[in-house]
């Protein structure tokens, strides 16, 4: 008899989670608490393929990484799922920036990835109204659209035999011979017995995690939300631009979509609780960070657009927890898209252990 399996969350990361178990023969049940799947940060986000630039060498987050990029370009031509190889440029404004590329040229490249660092005049005849002291560039960068993807994966997921129910909150979690939960669907209180449970509800993961796992590393006193404004008009890049990276984030960066539409976001603005109204008033505040790359960003309409919270907690890697069959999955911020189907990958070639093995072969 197969082994019962609970995901909470449906998500990108647990619908990948599901997809990968239920192809194994897991009997799979994913528990998404909201009306649609992947409606928080799986669709709140850049949609960026990463190509492992910037994570500590073996960390969890660039071993994941640079695995689930190579996964997902492969799952989305398998699969059909819209996406695009954009490459991607950081750009230096300066000559001190040029030494930190040099800095992140030497990460990737622990991590197995390959940059290009190019000049100035090299950088503007790729992209005319860029402006660059210099600019490495990420040839295996590139954009998928997130809400195709977590649909694809529910696609595969349920004709591998998993279920999944909508508006299904998971309220209390009981450790006996089996796993009880107990929550509503649909307005109507249950309880129901699993083998395994997997944890995988973002930044709601942690009001689980205390009736069975206390020590769970801390979240931040507040919510790290991320913004975004459209760009009015035709895409001024068909690259992913990105500045030097500061200390909270990646930089408000430029991307655009798999229709061709440019954006610029996210910005990190701690807030007290989860909100998703975009400020107009944030607007001086990406146009002061586009215009160091892009000065032609002052003659150009900027229109709020969505935003997002990322997952995170105080550890600076994803954390992922296995004991007495209950597997959590915590801080799955950037790059949690990109890794979604490694960290798949790995839950299940790890499924039956007390221990979660954290190679990535």
């Amino acid at each position: 008899m197969s082994k019962s399996v609970i995901i909470i969350g449906a998500g990108v990361v647990g619908l990948a989670c599901g997809r990968e178990l239920s192809s194994k023969g897991y009997e799979v049940f994913i528990a998404e608490q909201e009306q649609h799947i992947a409606t928080q940060t799986s669709a709140r986000n850049s949609g960026v393929i990463h190509a492992g630039i910037y994570y500590p060498a073996k960390s969890l987050k660039a071993k994941l990484c640079v695995r689930g990029k190579n996964l997902l370009y492969e799952y989305c031509e398998k699969f059909n799922v819209p996406y695009l190889r954009t490459k991607k440029m950081i750009v230096a404004t300066t000559s001190d920036e040029t030494q930190i590329l040099l800095k992140l040229k030497d990460t990737a490249a622990k991590n197995g990835v390959h940059l290009d660092l190019i000049s100035s005049h090299d950088a503007v005849e790729r992209e005319p109204n860029l402006f660059a002291a210099s600019a490495l560039v990420s040839p295996t960068t590139g954009i998928v659209d997130s809400t195709g993807l977590a649909a694809s994966f529910q696609h595969q997921a349920e004709l591998n035999g998993a279920s999944l129910a909508l508006e299904t909150k998971i309220t209390k979690i009981t450790q006996n011979s089996k796993i009880l939960v107990s929550g509503t669907s649909g307005g109507e209180e249950f309880e129901a017995e699993f083998d395994i449970l997997i944890n995988a509800c973002g930044h709601g993961a942690h009001e689980l995690t205390q009736s069975y796992w206390p020590e769970a590393p801390p979240l931040p006193k507040n919510f790290a939300k991320g913004n975004y404004f459209s760009i009015a008009g035709k895409a001024p890049f068909q690259t992913l631009i990105y500045p030097v990276p500061g200390t909270e984030s990646l930089g408000i960066h430029y991307t655009i979509d798999t229709d061709g539409r440019g954006q610029l976001g996210p910005n990190v603005q701690w807030v007290n609780q989860p909100t998703y109204e975009v400020d107009k008033n944030l607007e001086a505040e990406f146009r002061n960070a586009a215009r160091t790359y892009w000065p032609g960003v002052e003659d150009r309409e900027l229109i709020p657009g969505y935003s997002g919270i990322r997952p995170r907690v105080e550890a600076k890697d994803f954390v992922i927890h296995s004991k007495d069959n209950i597997i959590t999955l915590l801080g799955i911020e950037s790059p949690g898209l990109t890794s979604s189907l490694a960290i798949a990958e790995l839950v299940s070639k790890n499924f039956d252990s007390n221990k979660i093995n954290f190679s990535v072969n």
